[in-house]
């Protein structure tokens, strides 16, 4: 009984509360994420690539299988066969103050047959055209991303303009070195 005496006056102490298990988060997240990864891919991500792949396609004429559903037209898929070479053309670039230059060499093609007359009879005034061109172009211009295509672009519009004519389908570098 004396025990019973001594536990009276004292405050008995009172289980503590369990805490809250820290690790059930941090399981949840380990174990959902691939599952939320895999469903985004699979359900969300693949079918709107798949849709903007297949509206690219319909919009080109194509199915997502590459198989035209329309018959090609041969006057629009003819592939340019007649070219004409322009070799060495250098100039020195915009806003360089004449210390950086541009070495290209590029081919014009075109399906017409009479290319090679119309770019021999023509061809100082498309030279002109050719290095006004390419040095109103800066270093600048010639370092930022797809700067070869724009330039391509480039010339084959004045070409043309300068041609009075759509002579020129397509332009093809064969060497283009900025120094």
């Amino acid at each position: 009984m004396p025990d019973e005496e001594e536990n009276e006056g004292a405050p008995v102490e009172e289980a503590a509360p369990k805490a809250p298990n820290v690790w059930m988060p941090v399981i949840a997240v380990i174990v959902l994420m691939p599952l939320i990864s895999f469903a985004m891919t699979q359900f969300i991500l693949i079918p709107r690539i798949q849709g903007s792949v297949a509206a690219q396609n319909a919009a080109a004429g194509t199915d997502a299988k590459g198989a035209g559903g329309a018959k090609p037209d041969p006057t629009k898929d003819a592939k340019p066969s007649f070219s004409y070479q322009f070799d060495d053309v250098v100039v020195n670039l915009s806003g360089a103050m004449g210390t950086k230059y541009l070495k290209a060499s590029f081919s014009l093609f075109s399906s017409n047959p009479d290319l090679q007359k119309i770019i021999t009879d023509n061809k100082s005034h498309l030279l002109d055209v050719a290095l006004n061109v390419l040095s109103s172009k800066s270093m600048a211009d010639l370092e930022a991303p797809g700067s070869k295509n724009l330039v391509r672009n480039d010339l084959i519009s004045n070409f043309n303009q300068a041609l009075n004519s759509e002579v020129v389908e397509q332009l093809y570098f064969s060497e283009f070195v900025v120094q």
